[in-house]
């Protein structure tokens, strides 16, 4: 007889009993991110005991629904606890290749579509140095090509979405 790998009934519960603890835990916090932090962190404190859970031959899921009501609690604890510091205007920052943050953001909404676009190395380079914000050197060791191929991508890059830009403004004023 081969023995099962540990973990493996605890798993069957979890698929069996996420759901209701689910709700269970979303009815007591009335907050969706609460009550799934909650399950969690009721997993995870049953997984580790999860041998003298079962040897204690009682109802598991009964078991397992005391410990999402108290993870609950334990989320409301924890958010009581915590001390908000009102924001104050932030500094402009730039992004690691120089450009003001706020028209990275910017940037980075709508530029899906237009880098889809691109030539594929082109493509690699605008992804990796402006949506992911790796620097030119950093790029260049991972693509396995000299910095100033990288810095050469970037530009042909920048000019072959100005056109696509462009283009696509003279079909929305027509």
């Amino acid at each position: 007889m081969t023995e099962a790998a540990p973990g493996a009934d605890f798993e069957s519960f979890v698929l069996e009993t996420i759901e209701a603890f689910s709700r269970l835990a979303r009815a007591q916090a009335g907050d969706l991110h609460s009550a799934e932090d909650a399950v969690q962190d009721a997993y995870l404190k049953m997984y580790r005991r999860w041998d003298q859970i079962i040897a204690g031959h009682g109802s598991m899921t009964a078991y397992g629904r005391t410990v999402v009501k108290r993870a609950v609690i334990d989320q409301f604890r924890r958010n009581e606890r915590m001390v908000l510091v009102p924001v104050r205007e932030l500094p402009e920052t730039e992004s690691g290749i120089g450009i003001p943050e706020a028209a990275y953001e910017m940037i980075k909404e709508g530029i899906d579509e237009l880098v889809a676009s691109l030539p594929e190395r082109q493509r690699e380079v605008i992804t990796l140095c402006v949506l992911q914000d790796l620097s030119p050197a950093v790029v260049a060791q991972r693509l396995q090509i000299k910095e100033e191929s990288v810095k050469r991508y970037i530009k042909a890059a920048a000019n072959n979405l100005k056109k696509s830009i462009n283009e696509h403004s003279e079909e929305v004023t027509a």
